[in-house]
């Protein structure tokens, strides 16, 4: 269960971040939108800076909303302008927020988005009170039942409990452990439904797949210091990393981003609701917080 939204998700979701991508054939997009429903994912997280992620739900399940939950993101968006390029923009006014996310229902074909987070938190020059009534008009005129916020971080302590939110999208996985320590309990107190990004730690620990971006450095520095081979022993590493995840009860549901279908139906086969053993969590937390 998410939250107090009473929303049931699958403990995996789809990360649909790259079937946005303009170069992945439509056809791919939609045996993996597909191939997840089938599976039993039910849960998919998008955005309106996902290029044409949100397109894809729209075209290719909005017919089968009964099967998933969607959450999207708006205060930024990416838009073709005349020549057909991509432009991507920040906005967290009013005006933007509610442009934004009635573009997101157009993309999607959906006259109401189950849930709507901020992308991140405003800036300091933003009108933070406007930007979250705005948030809360959305829910009120009925274009999502739920709203919440997707940030990482000490700005994300410190804010959440400033404002009346539903869920609450973070960084966490075994690479990844300082919510346990601040946002996770506080997110737990209030009651907010907490949906992990980076479950599998961008697959950092997998030699030739090069992630990039400031958080894979981050978690690939960490994982120079850190024994995730010894800890694993004989369990493949992507298994064990998410199973650590999944083994948090906080978590609600772990999204994983794919555009490869297989990748897809093995994912799923991990959630079959056995955890880690508590000694190999403990020392695995023991471990990292033993890191400077």
């Amino acid at each position: 269960t998410l939250g107090n939204t009473g929303l049931k998700v699958s403990e995996i979701g789809l990360g649909a971040t790259q079937l946005g991508d303009v170069d992945i054939p439509l056809a791919q997009a939609e045996a993996v939108l597909k191939g997840a429903l089938d599976s039993g994912i039910n849960f998919i997280d998008t955005a309106a800076r996902y290029f044409e992620s949100e397109e894809s739900i729209g075209r290719f399940i909005s017919h089968r909303k009964e099967d998933f939950i969607v959450a999207t993101k708006c205060g930024g968006y990416r838009v073709r302008n005349e020549t057909g390029e991509f432009e991507s923009h920040r906005d967290y006014s009013r005006k933007g927020i509610l442009e934004t996310i009635d573009r997101s229902r157009k993309r999607m074909n959906l006259d109401v988005i189950d849930i709507v987070q901020f992308h991140g938190l405003p800036s300091e020059a933003d009108d933070w009170k406007e930007g979250f009534d705005a948030l809360h008009e959305a829910k009120e005129r009925g274009w999502a039942r739920f709203i919440g916020l997707s940030a990482d971080g000490k700005a994300a302590v410190d804010s959440v409990g400033d404002w009346p939110l539903d869920t609450h999208e973070l960084s966490y996985n075994i690479l990844w452990q300082e919510p346990d320590r601040d946002l996770i309990p506080l997110l737990q107190r209030l009651g907010r439904g907490i949906i992990a990004k980076r479950p599998v730690a961008n697959a950092v620990y997998i030699g030739d797949l090069y992630a990039q971006g400031e958080e894979a450095n981050r978690m690939r520095e960490r994982l120079e210091q850190f024994p995730l081979v010894e800890l694993a022993k004989e369990m493949p590493l992507f298994e064990f990393v998410l199973r650590f995840t999944l083994s948090n009860p906080a978590i609600a549901t772990a999204i994983i981003g794919t555009a490869n279908p297989d990748h897809v139906k093995m994912n799923v086969t991990l959630s079959d609701g056995n955890t880690l053993p508590s000694e190999t969590l403990e020392k695995a937390r023991r471990e990292y917080w033993r890191v400077p």
